[in-house]
């Protein structure tokens, strides 16, 4: 398939599309990416580095043209090692002159946000499944609701009043979870 092709159904949200124009492109970016980093990261951060590249597709689709995919995605990569090797040659060579700020979270911040983060998931993993779905692909996926209505075969209509349902359902779940 052209990737003019590909890059339609991947503006349409098509995840298989996204899958095909990964297995298509993926050396080439590890390449770009490995050449960029010139042997200063292990092939793990040449791999995550990748895998940011094809996320900021999926996430920029709506934006590309047919004809400039190959070279929006070696501009990406390119960036996205620019700034990986930026982040790091700002780090002290000595780890006795680092400092560790203060300003963190605190420990117990930190556990209320993953048990806050715990009470979401079980109130969304209660909720039908048909209403999970079109809240995941909303919320978690940034899926647009005329595409999970035609994916679905849902008027958009219905899909907008599912989610406003879920949404009071899961404020009520969270109340009585999260404040006794």
């Amino acid at each position: 398939m052209r990737d003019a092709a590909l890059l339609e159904r991947l503006q349409r949200r098509d995840q298989d599309a996204l899958n095909e124009l990964t297995e298509r492109y993926r050396s080439y970016v590890c390449t770009v990416l490995s050449n960029m980093l010139s042997g200063v990261g292990a092939w793990a951060d040449v791999e995550e580095l990748c895998s940011d590249v094809f996320l900021a597709l999926w996430q920029h689709a709506d934006e590309l043209r047919a004809g400039s995919l190959k070279p929006w995605l070696g501009t990406v990569a390119r960036n996205r090692a620019k700034s990986w090797l930026r982040v790091r040659r700002e780090l002290p060579m000595d780890l006795d002159e680092l400092e560790l700020p203060d300003d963190g979270p605190s420990l117990e911040d930190e556990a209320g946000r993953k048990e806050l983060a715990a009470a979401v998931r079980r109130a969304v993993d209660s909720l039908r499944p048909k209403d999970r779905e079109i809240f995941l692909r909303y919320y978690f996926y940034l899926q647009p609701m005329e595409a999970i209505a035609a994916e679905l075969g849902l008027a958009p209509a219905s899909v907008r009043s599912r989610l406003s349902r879920g949404r009071a359902l899961l404020r009520k779940k969270l109340e009585k979870e999260v404040r006794p």
